[in-house]
């Protein structure tokens, strides 16, 4: 567990590092229902994107939001294959932000 831990915020600085919050819409998408096919029925699903109507969230929060599904990865036993599909997607599908505009939203 401590180990998985450590997995999640290394991942979470590396991306954080490069600008980058969390996956660009569909993608963010795609991930979320990559997740949920490793949920058995009766589950609960993992914590939704921040996408379409909350799209102008901030960075930090989306990155937050982020954190909180790898931590659900973690606790369903498919940590490894989430940060491997993340890690497979171009920097040109992630939303970014500068570390000035970090905090701030877009509504």
């Amino acid at each position: 567990m401590i180990m998985s831990k450590q997995k999640i915020e290394t991942f979470l600085n590396e991306i954080k590092e490069d600008g980058r919050s969390s996956p660009a819409g569909m993608h963010w998408n795609e991930f979320s229902m990559f997740l949920k096919s490793f949920r058995e029925q009766g589950e609960s699903d993992p914590p939704v994107p921040l996408i379409l109507a909350a799209s102008g969230e901030s960075a930090a929060s989306k990155h937050n939001r982020l954190s909180k599904q790898l931590e659900w990865a973690m606790d369903y036993h498919c940590l490894d294959e989430a940060i491997a599909f993340l890690e497979k997607l171009g920097s040109d599908k992630w939303n970014s932000s500068s570390p000035e505009n970090w905090h701030k939203s877009h509504y």
